[in-house]
């Protein structure tokens, strides 16, 4: 975000992708519309007022018939709740000054994702160029970036994630080593796509217990260069979902599977995940007659995202 100085005030100028720029005539001189806004150092500044365009506001009212991904889902009289839920439009807490994000609160219960340490905190938008609020989370493998839980997340027994991303391979066509969940105290505890060859996901509770699902060439290809994940456990069924298709159906152990980090494997900061996050989301149980519907909202919202 640009800013312009005026003869009374400072205007903070929003990028051309975020709609059209309203002007009003004051004697005789087209002038911009603005409105006082406050930073997160709590500075007022003037912004300028932009009209959304009309494809962006198609886009965001066919939002209002999806479904929520903050309540609930009923499934034969079975309570199914969400535990936490970060989306690239909600719950942006705290953004350094150099657009690095610090705090992002989950939109359900007091859950935050957070990374103290600046030099590996993640971008707001690639390469830090993003609006807060607007753009995804941008995650740089050179700088080691990763953000933790607040509050460690245990699933035990059934249990649905979604996570909408852009895997970005650092060797053109070559996804390996695309780290999503870890544990701090523990190097096998994990999700992640492409932990070795002809291996696309992993799920990993020990290191002698882990589920692989296996692929013919080397390296796993997304179906689409941005793509919801959906992992979920049935019992002893591992079902994997990419942009609402089952790619995988394995036998897995009805271990506790734990979390406490996003973009990193245990201590192991030489490999951190290299892209975007849009949404990243769990459920304390294995989702069925709401599944399309909440695959769906999801990625009609990311579709929204800008940067």
């Amino acid at each position: 975000m640009r800013k312009i100085r005026t003869k009374h005030r400072d205007i903070r100028v929003k990028p051309k992708n975020v709609g059209y720029q309203l002007y009003c005539t004051i004697d005789g001189v087209l002038t911009p519309v603005v409105y006082k806004n406050k930073d997160i150092n709590d500075v007022e500044f003037y912004e300028e007022v932009s009209i959304t365009k009309r494809r962006r506001l198609s886009r965001q009212k066919s939002l209002q018939n999806t479904r929520s991904f903050n309540t609930p889902v009923i499934q034969d009289s079975t309570v199914i709740n969400p535990l936490f839920v970060f989306n690239y439009n909600s719950g942006i807490k705290e953004v350094t000054s150099g657009n690095n994000l610090k705090t992002w609160n989950s939109s359900i219960g007091t859950n935050q994702l957070t990374m103290p340490v600046t030099a590996t905190q993640p971008d707001i938008g690639l390469k830090g160029n993003g609006i807060a609020g607007v753009s995804p989370i941008y995650f740089n493998y050179d700088n080691s970036d990763y953000m933790i839980f607040s509050s460690g997340v245990t699933l035990t027994g059934d249990f649905t994630i979604f996570m909408y991303l852009e895997p970005i391979p650092l060797i053109p066509k070559v996804h390996k080593k695309h780290r999503f969940l870890g544990k701090s105290d523990d190097n096998d505890m994990y999700f992640s796509i492409g932990e070795s060859g002809n291996t696309s996901y992993t799920l990993s509770f020990s290191s002698i217990s882990k589920v692989k699902v296996s692929i013919t060439p080397e390296y796993w290809q997304p179906s689409s260069k941005k793509i919801l994940i959906t992992l979920q456990r049935s019992g002893t069924n591992l079902y994997i979902r990419e942009n609402g298709v089952q790619v995988a159906s394995e036998t897995v152990p009805t271990t506790d599977f734990a979390f406490n980090q996003f973009g990193i494997i245990g201590g192991l900061t030489s490999d951190t995940y290299n892209g975007s996050l849009y949404h990243a989301s769990a459920y304390d149980g294995y989702i069925t007659t709401e599944l399309a519907s909440l695959e769906r909202a999801i990625i009609k919202k990311a579709s929204l995202a800008k940067g």
